[in-house]
């Protein structure tokens, strides 16, 4: 995720918990953002990232923030600090991964009038209202003046109940002048949740099953070195195949691997939703990357990986 488009990420609103909002009513008077010190300030775990800590996050413990509001009259900021609300496409062996907190410089005067900008609102039963229930993500952003105090604004309330961030929108137009680098370390079962494939795996045994009875759109793969007698796990990364690669398509001809005595140095996974009887589980399947070049599951019968499945995996990682 770029920069530009940290305050443009959407995630599903619950229809329900609009609803307790309420139908249309005056919504109630903002108070004034208290100004404080921009020690204060460290930006926010990306969203999820919390739950899945494989140790603490390095960042020093600070005093509680000042209280969010609108921005007080005669604040002048100089910069604004936005903080990545996802982390990075690659996770390490040791499961450390990234976020980026960004500062923007530059005429902040419009931004503020927006942040500062009067509320709005029509009722969530609107028609235009029940047609969406997207929301923007919440960002952690707050802005800084040249004596080093900083506030953190609230935003005005839109239509459909919903925050108007625009203000957010405009600082995200001015000029990115600093990036700083965090660094995290998530536990097993966040790089499943955020990569979507296990660093702990076994070898799968062959079974009767058929592999292409499984719709294979991975959207993420673990890396493993197969050389020495344990898997060894050497890092994961987000799957975004350029150009666009059809997997069902590309295993549509493939026909079951032959006998094959090279032993594979560098495997990939990826894990799948399948149906077993009644229950939905989830199958790690493997890809070797040299040797015998087989895709596996545990219980399926082994297919030749095609050329391109093999180099769309390499190359999404390069």
């Amino acid at each position: 995720m770029t920069g530009r488009h940290v305050g443009l990420a959407l995630f599903l609103v619950v229809t329900v918990a609009l609803a307790s909002y309420g139908v249309l009513t005056t919504p109630e008077p903002r108070s004034v953002a208290e100004i404080g010190s921009a020690d204060r300030f460290v930006c926010a775990l990306p969203q999820d990232v919390g739950g899945y800590l494989a140790a603490p996050p390095p960042q020093q413990s600070v005093a509680p923030r000042s209280t969010r509001g609108t921005v007080p009259e005669g604040f002048e900021p100089v910069a604004a600090v936005v903080c990545d609300i996802g982390i990075g496409d690659h996770v390490e062996a040791d499961g450390t991964v990234t976020y980026v907190e960004r500062r923007y410089a530059g005429d902040f005067g419009s931004a503020v009038r927006e942040l500062n900008g009067p509320p709005t609102r029509r009722s969530i039963f609107d028609a235009e209202c029940l047609a969406s229930v997207l929301a923007a993500a919440p960002v952690d952003m707050w802005l800084v003046d040249v004596d080093g105090r900083a506030v953190q604004p609230s935003y005005p309330r839109g239509d459909c109940g919903l925050d108007n961030t625009l203000g957010l929108a405009e600082i995200l137009e001015l000029p990115e002048v600093e990036a700083t680098e965090h660094r995290v370390r998530l536990d097993a079962a966040g790089i499943t949740y955020f990569y979507s494939c296990s660093p702990i795996v076994s070898t799968p045994v062959p079974g009767s099953r058929s592999l292409l009875d499984l719709t294979l759109t991975p959207s993420g793969f673990c890396r493993f070195d197969t050389a020495g007698p344990d898997l060894m796990f050497t890092g994961a990364d987000r799957y975004e195949s350029e150009p666009y690669l059809d997997w069902n398509a590309a295993l549509i001809d493939v026909e079951p691997a032959g006998p094959c005595g090279e032993r594979a140095t560098s495997l990939a996974t990826t894990s799948t939703q399948s149906t077993i009887g009644d229950e939905l589980v989830m199958i790690d399947v493997h890809i070797e990357l040299d040797g015998c070049r087989r895709i596996l599951g545990d219980g399926f019968t082994p297919l030749s990986a095609p050329a391109s499945v093999v180099d769309s995996i390499v190359s999404a990682a390069s």
